[in-house]
Parts: structure tokens; sequence; C-alpha cells
């Protein structure tokens, strides 16, 4: 989102004003456009920083201006900001050959309500390291948003930035591809990992490993990994159903099964364990002080992926830890430590190669342990010195070996379905009945319509290639209505198709019985009422009504709004008319498209019960849309794993409910969705057919 507005000569006075207090002289004014004069735009970037962003416009030649920030003396947090212009740069005389010039605003520091104290006193502190009195906050107050380019242009002349914007967009700001990573840790025997039907002894077709020799000195087998082609065990689902057999045969356990969703280039990491204490005691000559230190043990998985340029293998640094506890030693106090742990460690550090989809393991990961059993004849062992003969000892020593799955998936931004990383369909994920918070309802695919016959529509395609040309010659274009939306994904009408699935779901939910019949009510005209209009209960009009002959509510922008009367009511015009042939095409002819949208006729026909229920859908639909306001009604947004919130049935149930113009609309659209669709993409798509001829 762009805004444009004139900087203000103020400004431009504090900016030269700020040069001359920090020792600069003013450069003299000479021919061209002074900075104040200039028409600005701003940009926000979302994903590149703004000082990346300008070196790269700077190596390009472009107009920079950028500030050096000093702290100010006055108020601890605040800055003064001195402007620093490329070279050849006058703000009192820009020539044409500069333009645009491009205004970096100042970043708003980032901080954090929990800081170190620097104190001597705050360094020694507690064990815990917790301020329970809080913490002053010095800092400035500000709600500027962050990564943000001003950019000024000779007035009427928009093109550069068009250009600089659609350079901007496509070439230095685009999102990074994300990765999710599947990781499955499993803790087998070491005599019966040959069940997996891998043998780690050689290579084999469809994967290749590598094995370092064993240590010289003690002959330890050092760790390994193995990279798995797509072919290895036939499928991954062949992989997965051996070592579910051999968790279910008790021969293997699996220890963790985590996942972690990483932008290309990022470090993500998954620590899965317990947090050891190790009481510290510190003794002088006058007094002991203790303190306690935790230590992680468990499962680390540090990860660092990187996809390559045609997005089809990845690179990854994989560094494995696993550390468990052994036993725990007592120690006399005098050695400061009162109860220590032994803490078996292991760990494989490695960098992999592997297509996308394409699991690889590390494994080597191995372990030793000595397990005592003790047990006897009851009562018999319990006897004083005869009890040793009926009592046995054995010693057992079993060999554990951790081996490391792990799976990559690219995530790139322009998949609608995003499969792997939202939950699965079930109703575990909704959330309904909690008094506390807002119910809550998970898009599910088998709520989203295939509406891929749009995409295939010659006449849609034709059109967009239309546009992308003309926006080639003119950029302009990319930045303007109603030709963004297009090159944005956006396709007219696509709100209609929207509000069918959502009207879909409460429909399955059946949400209408919690609608009170006479709570609903809608605006008449009245002309002797001094508003115009009056409110009156539906259900009286809706008894009338029969099958053949249905109620009927038509909404129409009559009027005009002046001083005296600013606002204009849209009433309804009552009457009751005859089903022709059948309901949806005697609807359809009372709901009429004009020109413009303000020209449209919107009706609602109530001829028996299943015409009232969905009224009442409608009536919850109006509702849910305005609890969720930050919904997006595009095609591209609605997908699986999208939570809507729902109004709560005790909500409905008190509430009144209006029937206006917009309830009109929705129940017309949500009975002839199609053709609704068809009429608002034809009128719109005609307006750009014109625009661009």
């Amino acid at each position: 989102m762009t805004v444009r507005f004139k900087i203000s000569a103020c400004v431009t006075a504090i900016l030269i004003t700020a040069s001359v207090i920090v020792g600069q002289s003013p450069r003299p004014a000479s021919s061209g456009m002074k900075l104040r004069d200039l028409d600005f735009e701003t940009i926000k970037l979302s994903y590149i920083q703004t000082d990346r962003a300008i070196a790269i416009l700077k190596s390009m030649g472009y107009s920079v201006i950028e500030f050096d920030a000093s702290s100010s003396k006055e108020v601890a947090g605040d800055y003064k900001f001195t402007p620093k212009e490329t070279p050849n740069l006058n703000p009192l005389a820009i020539t044409r050959a500069q333009l645009p010039v491009i205004i970096k605003l100042p970043d708003t520091e980032s901080t954090s309500l929990v800081i170190k104290e620097k104190t001597a006193k705050a360094k020694k502190g507690s064990a815990l390291g917790a301020n329970l009195g809080g913490l002053p906050m010095e800092k400035m107050t500000t709600g500027e948003p962050m990564q943000r380019l001003l950019i000024g242009y000779r007035p009427g002349n928009f093109k550069p930035v068009a250009e600089l914007m659609e350079f901007l967009q496509n070439e230095i700001d685009v999102p990074a591809s994300q990765i999710l990573l599947e990781a499955l840790v499993i803790e087998l025997d070491s005599d019966q990992i040959d069940e997996l039907g891998i043998d780690f002894r050689k290579q084999g077709s469809g994967y290749t490993a590598a094995f370092p020799p064993p240590d010289s000195e003690t002959g330890a087998i050092n760790p390994f990994n193995i990279v798995m082609d797509r072919t290895l065990f036939g499928s991954a689902e062949t992989f997965k159903a051996s070592v579910d057999a051999l968790v279910s045969s008790q021969a293997g356990e699996i220890l963790s099964k985590p996942s972690v969703l990483v932008l290309d280039g990022r470090q993500a990491r998954i620590q899965i364990g317990q947090q050891i204490p190790i009481v510290r005691t510190t003794s002088t000559d006058f007094a002991s002080e203790k303190s306690v230190d935790y230590i992680p043990v468990g499962i680390v998985l540090n990860l660092r992926p990187r996809i390559n340029q045609s997005g089809t293998r990845i690179t990854i640094q994989v560094e494995t830890i696993i550390s468990e506890t052994a036993e725990r030693i007592g120690t006399s106090a005098a050695a400061g430590v009162l109860e220590a742990p032994v803490i078996n460690n292991r760990r494989v550090q490695s960098i992999v190669r592997v297509a996308n989809n394409t699991p690889f393991i590390i494994g080597g990961l191995i372990s030793k342990k000595m397990t005592d059993n003790e047990g006897g004849i009851p009562i018999l062992m319990d006897i004083p010195f005869l009890g040793r003969l009926f009592t046995f000892s054995t010693q057992q020593e079993t060999r554990k070996e951790v081996i490391v799955v792990i799976t990559p998936h690219i995530i790139t931004e322009q998949e609608n379905n995003f499969s792997r990383v939202i939950p699965q369909d079930s109703e575990l994920f909704n959330a309904f009945g909690n008094q506390s918070f807002p119910n809550s309802y998970r898009l599910q695919h088998n709520d989203v319509f295939d509406l891929s016959f749009i995409h295939e529509s010659p006449i849609f395609n034709q059109l967009l290639e239309s546009i992308k040309k003309e926006a080639k010659r003119d950029p302009t274009i990319s930045v303007t209505e109603p030709y963004k939306s297009f090159l944005d994904g956006r396709i007219p009408g696509e709100d209609i198709l929207v509000r069918r699935m959502i009207w879909e779901i409460i429909r399955k939910m059946e949400y209408y019985k919690y609608v009170e019949q006479d709570k609903v009510l809608f605006f008449l005209d009245a002309p002797d009422d001094p508003a115009g209009f009056t409110i009156r209960p539906l259900k009286p009009y809706i008894k009338s009504a029969v099958k053949n002959k249905p109620l009927k509510l038509s909404y129409t922008v009559r009027g005009k709004s002046t001083i005296e009367k600013p606002f204009v009511r849209p009433t309804a015009q009552t009457d009751y008319v005859r089903i022709e042939k059948e309901f949806k095409q005697t609807l359809k002819k009372y709901n009429v498209r004009g020109n413009k949208p303000q020209d449209d006729v919107f009706t609602i026909l109530i001829g028996e019960s299943a015409h009232q229920r969905q009224l009442y859908e409608v009536l919850i639909l109006k509702k849910v849309l305005e609890l969720n306001p930050d919904l997006s009604l595009n095609l591209e947004y609605f997908q699986p794993g999208i939570e809507i919130l729902f109004p709560s049935p005790d909500v409905l149930e008190k509430n009144y409910h209006i029937v206006d113009r917009n309830a009109a609309k929705y129940f017309y659209e949500i009975n002839d969705y199609y053709g609704a669709f068809e009429e608002v993409f034809n009128r719109n798509t005609s307006e750009l057919s014109h625009l661009l001829k």
C-alpha cells in the first residue's frame, strides 16, 4: 500500500537548518527545482532492509538522501538526524536528470521492555537474573512504521517512480522461499537396525554413504551419514512402514518427531529435553554462597538450509546432538559442587545436498547402557544370612543407536495450497463453546471450491496478457487501479465466490438455529416519520407469504443526501409476487445489475421455510464478515488453514438482526453465485477493455 503526499516546506527548512547547525555551509541555489516542490510517494519495503535496498539503488546511479544519527543529550533514547546527500545533489536545485530522489526515512529504534543492566551490582545478580521491580522505560515511544522509502518526483511525471517501484517489488524486495524440515529421531537396538533395509557396512543402489574409518586408538566407529535417493525402499511410505514395524515390535522407540518452517538461508533450531539443575557452592574465608545453573539435556537439531537457483536441490548444514544423564555423583560440599550429573553426549556435524522432498539419514550415534537386575524368591530372600541363597543378580549390556531422518520440503510463495504446513482436516482444530474466547473455525480442503476454470478462460488470459503488455510500455499501469488488482492476481467478482464458500460452512454447522425470529428487523418507508423510515419486525410479513406467492423485499439506493438529511437509509419495498417458472429464475428477474454498483437492485424472496433459513444464514454471514475485518475476500488468500472467527450462539440469540441492502445482495449471490460472479466479472472487464483501447 502506498501513500502520496506533498512534503511540507517546514520539513525541508528543518533539514537545511540541521545541515547549518552541524557546520555545513548551504550550497548556493542554481537552476532547478527545490526538494519541497516535488511530489512524493512513500514505499514500504516488505522483505529487505532499507540500507540494503539503498546500497543497490545508489550503485545504479539513483539520487539518495540518507541521515547520520547522533544521540541526543536532552532526552534518553532520542536522536538528531543530519541529512547526507549523494554527491552533486543540491536539495535547493534538483535537475531533471537527478529525479527521482530517494529519501530514506529514519528507522525507529527497536527496543525491548527487558534489557540487561550493566551495573556492577546487576552483574552479580540473583541466580535467576530477574528484576522484580521492573525497568525504567527511558526510550521514546513512537508508532512509526519501519523500512520505508520516500520517493520525490517531478509533479505530473509519475512514470520514473512507477519504474522504480516495479524494480523494487520484482527484483529487490522479493520474499525468500520457505523450507519445511521434518525430522524423525529414532532409537533402535543395534542388533535390529538391519531391519530398516539398509546395510550400513557398504553402499547400495538408491543411496550414497560416507563412512569415516574407525578411530585408530580406541577402534570406536565414527558417525556417518547416508543420503537417500527417491527410489530407496520403493517409496517413502515403505520406509515409514519399516520404522513403524520396528517401533511396534519394541525394537525401536521414536524419541521425537519435530518439524519446523524456516526461511531460505536462515537457521532453524529444535530442542527437546530437560534442564538439569546443578547446585554450586562458592566458599570464601568469611562465607559461602550457593547458586543454581541449568544444563540442557535431550535432543538438539541445528539446521540451516539453502535452496539452489532452480529450486530442485537443497544444501543443508546439520548439527545433531543427543545427550542424556547417566547417573548422579555426590561429592563433598568443600568441592564446590553438591551434586552433579554424568552426561552422555553424542554429536554429529555434517553438510549434505539433497533433492527436494528427499529424506537423508544421520546415524552412528551409538551408546552403551549397563543394566543391573536383582531379584529373588519373596519372603525367603529376606531371611538373614540364608536369604542370599534365594536371590540372584544379572548385568545386561544393551547397545542403542539413534538415527535421525530429515526430509526437506520447499514451500514457494506462489503455492496456493500449503498442505504440508497446515494441520490436517479435523474438528480438533476448531474452537466452539468456549465462554472466554471467540469461536473459531479452521478452513479445510473440502470447504474450498475448485475454481480452476477461471484461470483457464481464454478471455481472462487474453485480458491479463493485454494488461501486462501495456504495463511494460507504461509502468504507471502496474500501480494504477483497476490494472494493479489484475496484475496482483485479483479477479473481479471473486468476493462473491468467497462469500458463497463461507455461507456453505455456516449452512453445514446449522448456525441458523440460533437466530430468534422476533429479533429480525428491517427498514420500511414512513413518509410521516421525521426520519423518513420506520423499523419493523419481519416475522409478520413472512407469515403472510405462501410458496407460490413469496414476500419480496427490494432494495435500491433512492434519494440524495442533503444538509438537512445527510444520511439516506436504504429502505425496503415490500410486495408479494407470483413465482413464474421456478424460484431462482424469479429471484434473478428482480435482481438487476446496473452500469455502476450504486445502480444495482437487490431483492429477497421468502416463500417457504428453506428461503427463511437462507435469510438467517445470510444474516450470520454478515456477522462473520464483521468479526473478520482482515479476512481478504479473494481466492488467492482463501485457502485451507485460515482461521475464521464465528459469533457465539448466545450472542446470536440475544442480538437483533437487520435485513438491509447488503443482506439482500448476499441472499441473491448465494442462490445464483455463478451468475452473479459472471455479471460482476463482465461489467469490470468491459471497463478494463474500454480503458485499454
